[in-house]
């Protein structure tokens, strides 16, 4: 990391430290920095570009419990939605999974329509396309300026307007391309593992560009192009992850007859194993309270595959015509998927995972991920709206069974 003096902003010494959080406190992100930039700057980002960014995504964090924030931890945002009331829809407020207001049925019922009861069946996503890419690619630049990687390198998507030495306006325009699956490994972690909320964060460089994965909410995935001017002769690969679900804190039964059960426990929970039951229960019950949202993102990819890829249940639904042709074609796509980002112990391999994508299975050729999406899209090759469609549906789904609203 470096120890940087000025503000990234305006080039003033930081005179006073002021943390900046790599992915907006808004957001839950706990990672934060105070080697980026100046109060004041810090500020201006906050109030120009993290706030129309993260009113986005409101209809997600009021839908957590717990959420990771690292203030206003109880606040619940204000956000839209449709809701039905005695079979009709209507457009409506919502705020911490409650109806709080419609215009609509205000003025018919002349009443308080807090009181009622409505079924919430959809939360509106108002995408603004300037700050939504703002705010993708503060994230980008953040997370990379953390890494240790030069103000320098990344100046050209940074555009910063001053008069009189004090800041009018900072704006940032990287490059930044959809991501979306090309393989059967990434269509299987993406639409088929169970739902999982965490935002996840890959700095990797490909010759001579340096790119940024950025997953947020485990729905909204983008690479950011941050330069074109990389050393081709320095490597860099930087991960981030973390959950935003509440982390089940229960204490398990121990059911332990043998040492080798300690072992396996202490393995599981990371802890130091003793033959001493009260004082190995103690140590496990710590180890639990104090598990964090921030996780290794091979341990998380791994755990939601990995060899199960080819579990029976996938050959069951298949018809004997279905199977044989999966045999014949597409077998061999979807072991060599699994090569190319597992293991021979099913362990994520950091080194490949949504940088490169394979796209010659009889010569193993595999290619820059960001760049054949950006080839494919340019010759309309893709339907991103198809599996947007289906990453929105999913997480729909999702906060329905946290927050009690019906589809």
């Amino acid at each position: 990391m470096n120890d940087r003096k000025n503000c990234v902003y305006c080039g003033h010494k930081i005179e006073k430290k002021s943390r900046e959080h790599i992915i907006q406190n808004a957001l839950g992100g706990l990672y934060e920095s105070e080697e980026i930039c100046c109060e004041a700057c810090n500020n201006y980002v906050s109030k120009y570009i993290d706030v129309p960014f993260t009113k986005i995504f409101n209809p997600i964090i009021s839908n957590i419990e717990n959420f990771t924030k690292t203030n206003n931890k109880k606040s619940k945002p204000l956000c839209t939605g449709k809701a039905l009331y005695n079979n009709k829809l209507y457009n409506v407020s919502i705020k911490d999974g409650k109806v709080v207001a419609c215009q609509e049925l205000s003025r018919e019922l002349k009443c308080d329509v807090s009181k009622l009861h409505f079924d919430i069946v959809a939360y509106d996503f108002p995408i603004e396309n300037t700050a939504f890419k703002n705010g993708i690619c503060k994230i980008a630049f953040n997370f990379a300026l953390d890494k240790g990687v030069s103000l320098e390198i990344l100046k050209k998507g940074l555009d910063v307007k001053k008069r009189d030495d004090k800041i009018e306006s900072i704006s940032f325009d990287y490059p930044i391309i959809p991501f979306i699956p090309l393989n059967p490994m990434d269509k299987y972690i993406e639409t088929d593992t169970s739902m999982e909320l965490y935002h996840n964060l890959i700095l990797f460089n490909q010759d001579n560009k340096l790119w940024c994965y950025v997953d947020l909410f485990n729905t909204f995935q983008y690479y950011v192009l941050l330069s074109e001017k990389w050393n081709q002769k320095e490597t860099i690969l930087e991960t981030y992850l973390q959950l935003l679900q509440k982390i089940e804190r229960n204490i398990p039964d121990l059911y332990i007859r043998r040492p080798k059960d300690i072992l396996i426990m202490a393995q599981l929970f990371d802890i130091e194993p003793c033959l001493d039951l009260d004082k190995f229960n103690h140590r496990l019950k710590v180890a639990i309270q104090k598990e964090s949202v921030k996780k290794n993102m091979s341990d998380v990819l791994s755990a939601k595959l990995g060899a199960d890829y080819f579990k029976l249940e996938k050959w069951e639904k298949m018809s004997k015509e279905d199977a044989r042709t999966y045999l014949q074609n597409d077998m061999e796509f979807d072991l060599k998927s699994l090569l190319l980002y597992f293991d021979e112990n099913d362990h994520l391999k950091e080194s490949t995972f949504r940088q490169v994508t394979i796209v010659d299975i009889d010569n193993n050729i595999t290619v820059s991920y960001p760049e054949l999406i950006k080839s494919l899209l340019m010759r309309k090759q893709l339907n991103i709206q198809e599996y947007t469609f289906k990453k929105f549906e999913r997480l729909n789904k999702f906060l329905s069974t946290i927050s009690g609203f019906t589809e």
